[in-house]
């Protein structure tokens, strides 16, 4: 006998914390993933989203690994009314030179721009903030920005630019805010045939790149230095960013 009534047991949501380590600039992308997954997801503070799901506990999981893997970021989740979060999702190592290129800290102390020891305190110091090994080497002033650059263009084949000396095509600049410019560390450089030129402080940020071409999706790649990127901006803007 088939009942009248078909009852479907609905699982009550549960409550979870994201909240993205050192990251503010990605809270809002991590909310619009989840919300595109269906998941009710707002931002309660600078680095943490909370979501209502009924989802298997396994499932979120699998879904925070996933974009941390694809923005390279350190996730941390929990259950609300945890004490700790559950879950810390290790960021994803940066995209790989081409395949037999030494690695960068190898070519920097090849080259003599750093020593062994250097480089030994400069991967610790990497790993406890979680940053790039160019990063820390130009914070702590061990290099300087040319040698880390036309390093990195060595490193993963891909060509060297001083924009101090090539100049930028300020019609092209306008096709990436200068906000997410400034925020990526990169700045389109010229048209070609096919694609923008873009040129990266480091091209090895997986994170600059995925903003960059969410605004332009065809792109050719170059390296420069920092400064030199941020004072093309300044004199693009006049120092203020464009609305």
């Amino acid at each position: 006998m088939v009942s009248e009534t078909t009852v479907t047991e609905v699982s009550a949501p549960r409550r979870w914390r994201v909240e993205v380590d050192r990251r503010a600039d990605l809270v809002f992308s991590l909310r619009d993933y989840f919300r595109r997954l269906g998941i009710d997801a707002e931002v309660v503070g600078p680095t943490r989203i909370e979501l209502a799901a009924a989802e298997d506990p396994a499932e979120i999981e699998e879904w925070v690994s996933n974009w941390a893997a694809k923005w390279d970021a350190s996730l941390h989740l929990g259950e609300l009314g945890e004490e700790r979060p559950q879950q810390l999702v290790a960021p994803a190592p940066a995209p790989a030179p081409r395949s037999g290129s030494p690695r960068l800290g190898t070519l920097l102390v090849t080259k003599g721009y750093i020593t062994q020891d250097q480089l030994v305190g400069a991967l610790a110091a990497a790993k406890e903030r979680g940053e790039l090994l160019g990063v820390t080497l130009l914070r702590e002033h061990v290099i300087y920005e040319e040698e880390l650059a036309r390093t990195l263009s060595e490193q993963l084949s891909i060509p060297y630019i001083s924009i101090g000396r090539v100049g930028v095509d300020a019609s092209v600049t306008r096709l990436l805010p200068t906000e997410v410019g400034a925020a990526a560390a990169a700045i389109p450089v010229r048209a070609l045939d096919s694609a923008i030129q873009v040129a990266f402080a480091d091209p090895t940020d997986s994170w600059a790149l995925e903003e960059v071409r969410r605004h332009i999706p065809k792109i050719e790649i170059v390296v420069a230095e920092l400064s030199e990127i941020r004072t093309a901006w300044r004199d693009l803007t006049g120092g203020h960013s464009r609305a």
